[in-house]
């Protein structure tokens, strides 16, 4: 090294892994939308294999908001009656007047156009923000656990698998809800297996937020997800998956029996 020759070892910190490189996308096979949305059924190792070249986060969220905001649209003259008429039976009613119930439930049997609105855009809304939400939380517990990704292929590999539970659950679910005039009556999990349990029963309630179908299936998903794109070993990326959405589905659940 000559003397005109800075060195510049000495500020180099050889213990920081090197940034991860996308792998390259596989030649031949479609990374449009629609052979997407073919290998998320399909190819799901292949998809995710996209994902860590090209995340495009945005578009399963847009999808998602999209179908959260048609759902809540069509099902709010069923859905807001049915909430008030078991809200009726909860410990939160016995803290309200019943005046107030009744006014409570009048509205929700005759919705004004400007807050149906509102309250379909919400709907679409909160459905993409707890997927962002979710995304950064997976992330970070997949980077705990050793894995070299970004929070960037987080979002990706979260918001593509979320379009089972978040899109076609919903979508599944529409006509069912239509037909039945009940959005409680219509379960994708092992809650429809208690006919003589209604919405009212702790275990109805549990079963609903840890049986459903689809969202075991958008688990597994993500597992398949965050093992390519982060490298994980399939043990770590199970644990930082399914242990991280086990404790945030407490969070409803626990609020739900709080006041039921």
């Amino acid at each position: 090294m000559s003397d005109l020759t800075p060195d510049t070892s000495r500020f180099q910190r050889p213990d920081t892994p090197p940034a991860p490189l996308a792998e390259p996308l596989p030649s031949g096979v479609d990374d449009r939308l629609g052979g997407r949305l073919r290998d998320l059924i399909t190819r799901p190792s292949r998809l995710m294999d996209h994902v860590g070249a090209r995340p495009q986060w945005w578009v399963p969220g847009l999808i998602i908001f999209v179908v959260m905001i048609v759902f809540s649209w069509l099902t709010l003259p069923v859905s807001g009656p049915e909430q008030m008429e078991l809200m009726r039976d909860s410990k939160l009613m016995s803290m309200m007047p019943e005046d107030q119930w009744q006014s409570m439930y009048d509205d929700a049997m005759n919705v004004a156009p400007g807050k149906r609105v509102l309250q379909s855009l919400t709907g679409g809304f909160t459905g993409w923000l707890t997927v962002i939400i979710f995304g950064f939380i997976l992330g970070f517990f997949a980077r705990m656990s050793g894995g070299r990704g970004t929070f960037r292929q987080a979002l990706g590999v979260t918001s593509w698998a979320a379009l089972l539970p978040f899109a076609v659950g919903p979508l599944v679910k529409l006509p069912l809800v239509l037909a039945t005039e009940s959005v409680f009556e219509v379960n994708l999990g092992l809650a429809a297996l208690l006919p003589g349990s209604g919405p009212g029963s702790p275990l109805f309630q549990f079963l609903l937020a840890y049986g459903d179908f689809l969202t075991w299936w958008g688990l597994a998903v993500l597992v398949i997800g965050f093992s390519r794109v982060f490298g994980l070993a399939r043990r770590a990326a199970i644990v930082s998956v399914v242990l991280p959405w086990a404790l945030l589905s407490l969070i409803p659940l626990g609020l739900t029996l709080l006041f039921m």
